[in-house]
Formats: structure tokens, C-alpha cells, sequence
């Protein structure tokens, strides 16, 4: 006689039942006060799938807010040329920022946006994430932001002088570059049904902010103190003019805040510093090279030193004539961006 365990069936493990895929992955959710986006990637190691489509799931709320932007605001603020009765010009300037509304605002910039359910298609090879932002946090978010940089703005500055009105331009620099953030910020949310409110209140403000920076950098006035044994060449004086109005600070003949001295590399005493006179050539068979060395030192009213630079420039050309013009253009611009470096350090001192 067999054993009775004979006529037992043996026992199999169940197969796992597949995954169900959700809805979402079809069709998006449609809640108040949220925007959806979803994220797809190609499954290889699956940790990396799972943060590749989370990434792209908030990329993808990113973009259906900014397809929804419609509106774009310019900005012009300028500055005329003002003189006193007998007096000297002091400079003018021109600013203009296009706002656009195709925002560069990063998902990790934006408050309330969060990666809510991920899914793996094993036999597709796909792997999906659902995100959403949440527009009342995020709204809630940049308003306290916003108010912590107006009430940063409305502060009185501890100190007088002129190390105050660098901090100040310093500051306002940085709180109009933290505004422009906002405004874009606002701007996406505006596209996604968010509160209008918020974005006039962001843009009233960096307007605002914007006003004041011009107007502190404006007030830093800059000018060439005479420099002993030069004749300074009108050539010359403009190139270093130019160079400080196009950074947006301002330039008086008379009293300014800041003077910058000039000197040249010359064995000759009380040189005209202007054409040929800072520099000198050498030739070869095919080509001539003009080369040529200035000094330029940044004092203040309280007579205190804040830096020297030397800027050595240099052109070549088949003849005298374009290689002073290469010289020159070289000159014009490493000027300027000596200029632009010493706007930037003054604030740290």
C-alpha cells in the first residue's frame, strides 16, 4: 500500500501579482490649489530611475507654470547728464533689464513642491514619479521672504561716511538680486492660479529696491585727481570716465568721493600722457608690437589708499597706426574691467 502522503498534491508558491499602475500615469490628478506634473525615466539601477523621474516630475510642474505666464514687464530707469551754472557735466547714465517672463526659477528654489508618489514599471523598463506644488505653501514661503527683505531694506545703517554708502550699495545689490528671484518665483506661481497680490507686491518692490541701488551707486562719485608731472590727454580722461558710468556710478570734476590717480612707465619727467607718449614699439620683419604700462591708485576723501593696479596693454599690426589702435582698444578694456574690480572689493573694507 502507498504512504498517504503520496496522493497529497505538492504545494507551489503563488506567483506575485503584477503592479498595478496608477491612474496618474494616464491621466494627471486635478486638485485646488495644487499643480501636478509627472516624470518619466528609463529603468536601469532602479534608485537611479526612482530620483531621475522625480527630478523630471518637478521639472515638468516648472513647466506648465511657465507655459501659463503670459505677461512681461520692462524696466527702464536713466539718469541725464546734470550741470550747475558754470559748472562741470556730471556724467550720465542709462539702465534698461528686461524682465521676461520665461523665468529661470530651479525647482529647488520653490517652496511647496514635492515629489508624491513614485511608481516602477519593471516589464515596461520605465519608472514614473508624481509631483505636485502646493500653492498656498509656496505662497506662504515667498511672502515671509519677502517680508524679511523689506524689513531689511527699511533698516537705518549703523555707520556714516563714505564706508556706509558702500555697504548700502553692497546691500542693495544683493537684496535686488534676492527680489529678481522672487519676481520670477511669483511669476510661476501667478501661472498656476496662485494669488496675483503677491507678484505686484514683489515686482512694486524691487522696483523700489532697484531705484535706491542706482541712486547709491550713483552717489559714488569718482574722478581724476592730477597726477604729478602729467598732463592728463582729454583721450585718456575719457577712456577712465566711460569706464566708471558704465559700471552706473557717478563722476564729478569737482570733490568726489573717490579720485583715481594715474601714472605711466616713462624715464621722462612731466610726460603728456597721450598718444605715443606711455608707450613704445617693437619691430619685427612682418609685424610691430605697441606696448605700454599705466598705474591707476583709488583714494578716497580721507585720503586713504584703497588699491593700485597696473595695466599693461598691447596691439600689433602691420603698421604704426593699427597697431596704437589695438594698443588702445586693448587698454579701453582692461581698464573697464579694472574699473568694474574695484567697485565690487570696496564694499569689503
Amino acid at each position: 500500500m502507498l504512504p498517504l502522503l503520496a496522493f497529497v498534491p505538492a504545494l507551489t508558491a503563488a506567483a506575485p501579482a503584477p503592479a498595478v499602475r496608477p491612474a496618474w500615469i494616464n491621466v494627471l490628478p486635478a486638485q485646488p490649489g495644487r499643480v501636478y506634473g509627472l516624470g518619466v525615466a528609463p529603468l536601469g539601477v532602479e534608485a537611479a530611475a526612482v530620483r531621475q523621474a522625480s527630478d523630471n516630475a518637478r521639472a515638468d510642474v516648472i513647466a506648465r507654470l511657465r507655459a501659463n505666464v503670459k505677461a512681461d514687464t520692462q524696466i527702464t530707469t536713466t539718469t541725464q547728464e546734470s550741470r550747475t551754472a558754470g559748472g562741470p557735466a556730471t556724467g550720465s547714465r542709462t539702465q534698461s533689464t528686461q524682465v521676461g517672463t520665461e523665468v529661470q526659477a530651479r525647482a529647488a528654489d520653490l517652496p511647496g513642491l514635492v515629489v508624491e508618489e513614485t511608481f516602477l514599471d519593471r516589464p515596461g523598463g520605465t519608472g514614473y514619479a508624481l509631483a505636485y506644488l502646493d500653492l498656498a505653501i509656496a505662497q506662504r514661503e515667498l511672502r515671509a521672504r519677502l517680508d524679511a527683505r523689506k524689513d531689511e531694506l527699511a533698516a537705518k545703517p549703523a555707520e556714516q561716511g563714505v564706508r556706509a554708502m558702500l555697504v548700502e550699495a553692497q546691500a542693495l545689490k544683493k537684496a535686488h538680486a534676492d527680489l529678481v528671484q522672487l519676481d520670477d518665483l511669483a511669476g510661476l506661481l501667478g501661472g498656476g492660479g496662485g494669488d496675483p497680490a503677491l507678484r505686484a507686491e514683489v515686482l512694486r518692490t524691487r522696483l523700489e529696491t532697484e531705484r535706491r541701488m542706482v541712486a547709491a551707486r550713483a552717489a559714488l562719485t569718482f574722478g581724476l585727481a592730477p597726477s604729478p608731472g602729467i598732463d592728463l590727454d582729454p583721450e585718456v580722461k575719457g577712456v577712465v570716465r566711460n569706464a566708471v558710468l558704465k559700471e552706473g556710478m557717478g563722476w564729478s570734476d569737482r570733490d568726489p568721493l573717490f579720485s583715481i590717480t594715474l601714472s605711466v612707465r616713462s624715464a621722462n619727467s612731466g610726460v603728456t600722457v597721450g598718444r605715443r607718449a606711455w608707450w613704445d614699439y617693437q619691430r619685427t620683419p612682418d609685424f610691430i608690437v605697441a606696448q605700454g604700462s599705466m598705474t591707476l591708485t583709488l583714494v578716497d576723501r580721507a585720503g586713504q589708499e584703497y588699491e593700485s593696479l597696473a595695466i599693461v596693454a598691447k596691439g600689433v599690426g602691420v603698421n604704426e597706426f593699427q597697431a596704437d589702435s589695438l594698443l588702445l582698444a586693448d587698454y579701453r578694456a582692461k581698464l573697464g574691467k579694472a574699473v568694474a574690480a574695484w567697485l565690487a572689493d570696496l564694499a569689503k573694507w
